[in-house]
């Protein structure tokens, strides 16, 4: 009794509701039963016993045989219940914005590091994108594979993640791999010229080239938060540059 009260508890914190914790239990007590037998065993009706197994078959927490359903595992089933709830969750953590009390001028942040920081920088932006990621680069220097990997994880959450990088026959295998983690990515000569990363269009990460001649060259950046700034980047450098560049495809 003790082991089924903490299953109702994990079930419920879990996510589920009443009718699929009163099946899941009643099928990981019994291993296996048919709907009739669940009917017996439990207070639910048969129409809520219907739409809860329904439910439990598609997450891959029940499997069925003929007119039985049954729990094979109870830990592996739990397992199976688990993506759906963690999604849910971490869809929250990364829509989460703590309550601000900034001013209405945009924040500027002026950022000088070793060049060996950019691809953590990228990388950091890709995790905390939500909707888009925006590039501009010449070199593709900051590609490494953590942010490579940051990138498909993006596209896989369902931010749209757009490369544009230089025409240059080296850069052909990281624009190659980035089109195959489902970043789109096209080549432009424009893409020579400025730097950037925009992030949900509300965080640009742009970057200076410093002077030949400074003792150690460092990467010289600016962050600036404001919707409005990246939407004015967006709309007069980025977009026109899209449209007019190639896909990997056409680049040859």
């Amino acid at each position: 009794m003790i082991i089924m009260e903490r299953l109702e508890t994990v079930l419920g914190d879990l996510g589920l509701d009443n009718a699929m914790v009163a099946v899941f239990t009643c099928l990981a007590d019994k291993k296996k039963a048919t709907m009739e037998e669940i009917f017996e065993h439990t207070a639910l009706s048969r129409k809520a016993i219907s739409m809860a197994l329904k439910a439990l078959e598609s997450a891959g927490a029940v499997k069925r045989k003929g007119e039985c359903f049954g729990i094979e595992d109870v830990r592996s089933s739990l397992m199976a219940l688990l993506p759906s709830r963690y999604e849910q969750i971490k869809a929250e953590i990364y829509a989460y914005r703590p309550s601000s009390t900034a001013k209405a001028c945009p924040q500027v942040e002026a950022v000088r590091n070793d060049a060996s920081a950019v691809p953590s920088l990228a990388a950091n932006n890709m995790d905390a994108a939500l909707q888009s990621v925006d590039v501009i680069s010449r070199s593709l220097a900051w590609l490494d594979d953590r942010s490579l990997n940051a990138a498909r994880a993006a596209v896989q959450r369902g931010v749209r993640v757009r490369v544009i990088t230089g025409i240059h026959p080296g850069l052909k295998p990281e624009a190659r791999a980035m089109a195959d983690a489902g970043v789109e990515v096209r080549c432009n000569e424009y893409a020579d010229d400025p730097g950037f990363m925009i992030t949900d269009a509300e965080v640009a990460a742009l970057s200076i080239e410093e002077p030949p001649n400074v003792t150690e060259p460092k990467y010289f950046g600016l962050i600036i938060r404001d919707r409005d700034v990246c939407g004015k980047i967006l709309e007069h450098i980025f977009e026109p540059t899209w449209k007019s560049a190639k896909t990997v495809e056409e680049y040859r």
